[in-house]
């Protein structure tokens, strides 16, 4: 069942992404890590060695994070783009298999993919880089480490998608509890050097290799108890409230917008295990940088890293539509595309009360202005460059590494200059709504260049 399940997750990316193209996407993961790892001597002349490794450990927990929160909306993708097929996952139906059975070899299928897939390749890339650097590190030490830490961290978002299964309710109040935590005692940095696989690594003993191991498996264990696998035949009623979505947006187009999102599974599930807990760990990990490297301004910098990180409800209103329905109404793709631009801009509200939470937090109230014009140009700036590559297919042609890396190279630009305004002048960051010329720019040529493309038929 397990190499059957292997297979089965092959056919399904190569059938999205194309055979070749997907083949080639691990070789563009070990392409970067080798560019990033290259500029090693010049990062530890910044932040000390043990920082830059312990950075290291947890954005590999935040990529296990992220991976986890991807099942809270695989299901419906998974029930959207191949509800026709019949898929392994679901044997347990038709055949005498248990669902624990099936459960453990997906799990376990999934850590096997996403570590040939992303982890490996990041790894082989530190190695060939370190033929040039000569970082005096364990190579297979470091593999251990970092597979242990995005094991933390997608046990981590497990169990918390687990109790979202039975009680977003309950969740919500954990992560509230977590957060005035944080709120009144403050962010302990000590605490972030306590990471089991972070010290598993440093200095490595079998009592550290130990914790590690508890954790993953305290956590795993846990929910794979309360493990919720649903049967319930019974159809879903939704009340009609398209109606309702046209009379106060008045664009047919933006309230099936808002009417899908509201309908989709995951529901309050996709905000916060997609976008407020990534969102969460990029603060952390950003406070722990600049208590490290204290140049610049702190709520600036994490500004702009929320527009970066808020272009991907753009995802959101794209991912789970069978595009070629559109094939047979009288539209154009570009007036789509329009409506989820307008969508988005509904969205983004959300980006805005969270940017005056993190001013109110970080005491930088008198920088909010600033800010503000800094979500909101990094935001369309990357908005602009995911419409430009992908149009309505984000979720199919990122996996793509042409496209992939032209979204790595066109996206950064723009960001970096954000930041260093920040670090220059903060008032110069006054000024960056000039740049929405640019992002206005792009967006139409965008219009322009997908109304003229084939629409695949997916």
């Amino acid at each position: 069942m397990f190499w059957e399940m292997m297979k089965e997750e092959w056919r399904i990316h190569s059938t999205l992404f194309g055979n070749f193209a997907f083949s080639l996407f691990p070789l563009l993961i070990l392409g970067l890590s080798f560019g990033f790892f290259l500029i090693y001597p010049y990062l530890v002349s910044v932040i000390s060695v043990n920082d830059f490794w312990l950075l290291i450990h947890y954005l590999f927990l935040l990529f296990g994070v992220l991976v986890g929160g991807f099942g809270l909306l695989g299901k419906e993708f998974m029930n959207r783009r191949f509800g026709q097929e019949s898929l392994v996952a679901y044997s347990s139906r038709s055949l005498p298999v248990s669902e624990w059975s099936i459960f453990l070899n997906f799990f376990f299928k999934d850590l096997l993919y996403y570590f040939l897939l992303w982890i490996l390749p990041m790894f082989l890339g530190f190695v060939f880089a370190n033929i040039f650097i000569n970082a005096i590190v364990s190579p297979f030490l470091l593999l251990f480490s970092i597979f242990l830490s995005f094991m933390i961290g997608l046990s981590s978002s497990f169990i918390l998608s687990s109790i979202y299964s039975y009680s977003s309710k309950l969740l919500i109040f954990i992560l509230l509890i977590i957060s005035l935590i944080f709120i009144i005692n403050g962010i302990n940095l000590d605490f972030l050097y306590m990471l089991p696989s972070y010290s598993l690594f440093i200095n490595f003993s079998w009592t550290k290799l130990f914790y590690s191991l508890l954790i993953i498996g305290l956590l795993s264990f846990v929910s794979l108890f309360f493990l919720r696998v649903d049967y319930n035949p019974s159809n879903r009623r939704l009340n009609n409230w398209f109606n309702r979505f046209n009379k106060y947006l008045g664009n047919s187009f933006v309230s099936k917008d808002m009417l899908d999102l509201h309908r989709s599974e995951g529901g309050l599930g996709k905000i916060i295990f997609s976008f407020i807990f990534p969102l969460a760990i990029v603060w952390v990990l950003l406070f722990f940088f600049f208590s490290i490297f204290p140049a610049g301004n702190f709520f600036l910098v994490f500004s702009i890293l929320l527009g970066i990180i808020c272009s991907s409800m753009y995802s959101w209103l794209t991912e789970f539509e069978v595009f070629s329905s559109y094939e047979f109404l009288p539209v154009k793709t570009s007036d789509v595309m329009k409506s989820k631009l307008v969508s988005y801009s509904i969205l983004n509200i959300v980006s805005i009360f969270i940017l005056i939470i993190a001013s109110i937090q970080s005491n930088s109230l008198n920088y909010l202005i600033h800010g503000f014009f800094a979500l909101i140009v990094s935001s369309y700036y990357t908005l602009a460059t995911t419409v430009y590559l992908t149009g309505l297919y984000p979720n199919v042609l990122i996996y793509n590494p042409k496209v992939m890396l032209s979204y790595l190279i066109t996206s950064i630009p723009v960001p970096v200059l954000l930041i260093s305004l920040s670090l220059i002048k903060p008032d110069l960051l006054l000024l960056s709504p000039i740049i929405l010329i640019i992002n206005y720019a792009i967006l139409k040529l965008s219009l322009t260049k997908w109304d003229a493309w084939k629409k695949p038929g997916i």
